[in-house]
């Protein structure tokens, strides 16, 4: 995920948000977690929410909401990743990570409304993205519930 991917990203996201009513702030991470880029929103938590968003997604490459309802019934393993991954992450929807060409090059983290809509936001955006890129042949990531991640 490099600067301009990231980018354009983001900028899709935030048309996604206006599209919903919403000002969104959204942050970009590459694979490993790490920031590439960052548009904020309204609220000046925005930022760090969204990006704990984009790392738990990157972490696990799966949707945020997928994974808060893979562990409803492990809450102490979810509340335990806040100190165990790098920079800690958000535990709520609004995380998703990109896939291209069967592999994770990234994540976004959305924040801004209800997290319902966040979540909405990010898969829109990344399934935009993928269109984008790969001229409609993107790739989903896995959502099918089981393990850790």
């Amino acid at each position: 995920m490099d600067t301009d991917d990231a980018l354009e990203l983001i900028s899709i996201a935030r048309d996604v948000g206006r599209e919903m009513g919403l000002t969104v702030t959204a942050a970009v991470v590459d694979a490993a977690g790490h920031p590439v880029a960052l548009a904020r929103g309204k609220s000046w938590h925005g930022p760090y929410l969204a990006f704990g968003k984009a790392r738990l997604a990157a972490a696990f490459r799966k949707p945020t909401t997928v994974l808060l309802e893979q562990w409803e019934d492990r809450p102490l393993f979810a509340q335990s990743l806040t100190e165990v991954i790098p920079q800690g992450v958000t535990l709520n929807p609004g995380g998703h990570p990109v896939i291209l060409d069967g592999t994770c090059v990234g994540a976004i983290g959305v924040g801004g409304g209800r997290p319902d809509q966040d979540g909405q936001v990010a898969e829109r955006a990344v399934v935009a993205f993928g269109d984008r890129t790969t001229g409609g042949g993107h790739d989903t990531p896995s959502t099918e519930p089981g393990g850790d991640g």
